[in-house]
């Protein structure tokens, strides 16, 4: 059973836009409101952790995103701590939760 580390969310301004970024994963989503960037990244991680483990590849979830995205993050306001539910049992099967624990910055 494969464990889920605790997710950090930073959350800040570029070119005019929101951006929430996962930085263990990597990746990101961009709009003009933060609960709208928020929300999709949370979407966006559950499906990524549901097609890695139909392809049995959770090894290729996690890439850390570049070091200025972690210095910024010293700078930044913890908002809030959350969860994301995975939703599918078959998931959870492959985890040893079916929540993910999320750490949630801002540094706007």
């Amino acid at each position: 059973m494969t464990v889920i580390p605790p997710l950090t969310v930073l959350v800040y301004m570029k070119d005019s836009q929101l951006v929430a970024h996962c930085l263990e994963m990597d990746f990101c989503t961009s709009g003009r409101s933060r609960d709208r960037v928020v929300t999709s990244l949370y979407n966006l991680i559950r499906i990524r952790i549901q097609s890695a483990v139909a392809k049995n590849a959770q090894i290729n979830l996690f890439r850390q995103a570049p070091l200025h995205y972690w210095k910024r993050l010293e700078q930044a306001e913890l908002i809030k701590g959350c969860q994301i539910d995975l939703g599918r049992e078959a998931v959870a099967t492959k985890f040893h939760s079916q929540k993910i624990d999320v750490r949630e910055f801002d540094c706007c």
